[in-house]
């Protein structure tokens, strides 16, 4: 599924810092599994900002994202309807367990 969180910042040092930390996360491969982050979209004055996630449910990716976040910012997440979305990348298949 692909979920959306709405930030809003109240902390720039620490957001920033959050995002260098979800950043390294995804370049050395430490990411959990089922969750992927796809976009990251920060206003430019830095207030707001836009994710897009593909998670295997609304529920992991606040416990992967709330902890880290703290005081930074205040977190809305919502599923996106995928069927009414316009340019969602195509949907991998989950990963069978070994």
């Amino acid at each position: 599924m692909f979920v959306s969180i709405h930030h809003t910042i109240k902390d720039a040092r620490k957001w920033d810092q959050t995002v260098k930390n979800v950043k390294a996360a995804m370049e050395q491969g430490q990411m959990p599994q089922g969750l992927k982050p796809l976009m990251y979209l920060p206003s430019a004055d830095g207030r707001q900002a836009n994710c897009l996630w593909e998670a295997d449910s609304v529920e992991s990716l606040k416990a992967f994202m709330d902890p880290g976040t703290g005081s930074a910012a205040q977190n809305e997440y919502y599923p996106i309807n995928a069927q009414a979305a316009i340019g969602l990348p195509p949907q991998q298949a989950p990963r069978a367990a070994a």
